[in-house]
Formats: structure tokens, C-alpha cells, sequence
């Protein structure tokens, strides 16, 4: 998938990521996150990615950094924030394990299993 905006940071729009629907997310992976439609939405229509998600056509890459039974809590670094979601409200969450910047830089992230 292509990310849009630069909620990661600016060197990081438009990056193109891989992700696995197999390995389990941890904290402090980045995760695409796909929420239920209907769910999060300003009452605007639009196609910005906030109304493609609003929609559920579209996933947001995020941060993991807790996550229980009920729900999880994603990070973003610009503006550096956090958001708590339901698990109810999320219909598949995948770990991220590579990135191919829009330089050509290529990086893969933390191997499972790995501290």
C-alpha cells in the first residue's frame, strides 16, 4: 500500500509499505489499521483519506503502543499524538515489516520475534 500525508513524518509520505496479515502486532510496530465504516467520520463528505477510511476504503499506518482485549492505543509523529480505538471498531490490524521510501531507500522493519 502507498501512504499519504505525513502522519509518520515527512520523510515518510508516500513511502510504499508491506504488511503481514500473519505475524501478530506488538508495540511499537507500525500497523495498518482497516476500522469499521460508519465509525469515524466528521458528518463531511470528501475523498481525503479521512473520509476513505470514514468510509472503510482505505487503512491509516500507525504506531502501536498498547493494546489489551478491548482496545488499542496508536501513536502519530507530526503532529505527535495519540488515539485510543476499540477493537470493535477495527476490522483487520496488519504489522508493517517494510518500507520503500520515495528516495528508493528500503528498509525493513523489526523481525518478529526480535527484542
Amino acid at each position: 500500500m502507498q501512504s499519504t500525508g505525513n502522519c509518520l513524518g515527512p520523510l515518510l509520505a508516500g513511502s510504499l509499505w508491506s504488511v503481514s496479515a500473519i505475524e501478530e502486532p506488538r508495540e511499537g510496530d507500525i500497523v495498518a489499521l482497516w476500522l469499521a465504516p460508519g465509525r469515524f467520520s466528521d458528518g463531511t463528505e470528501g475523498d481525503s483519506i479521512g473520509h476513505r477510511v470514514a468510509r472503510g476504503e482505505a487503512c491509516m499506518m500507525k504506531i502501536l503502543l498498547t493494546q489489551d482485549e478491548a482496545s488499542i492505543t496508536v501513536m502519530t509523529l507530526n503532529p505527535m499524538a495519540t488515539a485510543t480505538i476499540q477493537r470493535t471498531d477495527i476490522v483487520a490490524m496488519h504489522r508493517a515489516f517494510a518500507v520503500w521510501t520515495p528516495d528508493g531507500d528500503q528498509r525493513f522493519l523489526r523481525l518478529q520475534g526480535a527484542a
